[in-house]
């Protein structure tokens, strides 16, 4: 049995069969089953008066820690999106009594988006649904495909630069519950090829953020997650690094071009979660 992107293939192979286009096998079948599966996923949340984008704002905030609570930078780094994007959905979501939008006690010019009681309960509802289809759409893979295909998957998106710290990871505690909720301050940004997501475990990293280390953010100097310039980075790697950066190249390719002096991992290159860390700090 062949598949449409087969028939692509053979098609290539026929007209210009001086090109490998192997890439495409994989490359066309993600597009493809992206696709597919985002028509099966937006049925689920159409049952529910929802679409995508609304079912991701609120799905956030839902793992975003006890509070499910963050502010429109945040919300509009973990969905990809653009500022008057995240406005449209949020405007949307409060209209309908979903979500709240209330200044921070410590900074009057932070705001926090909020669920309300109404929204948690909604996608509470909404999310067995939501796991029920994905299971569904993946059924023809069993158990061992599915294992084997998520962790190919993890590995193309390391190699694009999509990591994140493992100290930003909840961890199972003894009684089943999670020693740390969410990191409530993840930072993803996204740029021009090759694609990278660069966390950093404090706010004020990012122009768009509102907070800041003089306004209430947590700051590298303090500690927190992520915080500091790691040591594999020596002050000649940095001031490379910042020089790379200030002439647009991606923090993933800069990783690359960067080699650790010294220590256990001389000789490599240092990982894009240490590099944005120090850029950061």
């Amino acid at each position: 049995m062949a598949d449409h992107v087969d028939l692509v293939l053979a098609q290539w192979g026929a007209q210009r069969p001086d090109l490998d286009v192997t890439p495409m096998a994989v490359i066309g079948r993600l597009s493809r089953v992206s696709r597919l599966v985002g028509n099966e996923l937006g049925r689920t949340f159409a049952a529910h008066g929802l679409d995508a984008a609304s079912f991701d704002v609120l799905a956030t905030l839902r793992r975003s820690g006890p509070r499910h609570r963050l502010t429109p930078a945040e919300l509009m780094r973990a969905a990809m999106v653009t500022s008057g994007a995240i406005t449209q959905r949020l405007d949307r979501l409060q209209a309908r009594g979903l979500v709240t939008r209330t200044p921070s006690e410590s900074d009057g010019r932070v705001v926090h988006v909020s669920l309300t009681e109404e929204g948690l309960a909604l996608v509470d509802r909404v999310l067995p649904d939501h796991l029920a289809t994905e299971n569904r759409v993946l059924a023809g893979l069993g158990g061992a495909g599915l294992g084997a295909l998520a962790s190919l998957l993890r590995d193309l998106l390391e190699s694009l630069g999509d990591t994140v710290p493992e100290e930003l990871i909840p961890r199972r505690a003894p009684d089943g519950g999670f020693e740390k909720e969410f990191c409530e301050t993840v930072a993803e940004d996204f740029g021009p090829p090759p694609v990278r997501a660069e966390y950093a475990g404090h706010a004020g990293t990012d122009p768009t953020d509102t907070t800041s280390a003089s306004g209430g953010g947590a700051s590298a100097a303090s500690g927190g997650p992520g915080g500091g310039r790691p040591k594999v980075i020596d002050e000649e790697m940095l001031a490379r690094a910042r020089e790379l950066r200030a002439e647009g190249v991606p923090v993933a390719e800069i990783a690359a071009r960067l080699t650790i002096r010294t220590g256990k991992n001389a000789g490599k290159a240092p990982s894009v979660a240490s590099l944005y860390r120090a850029l950061a700090d």
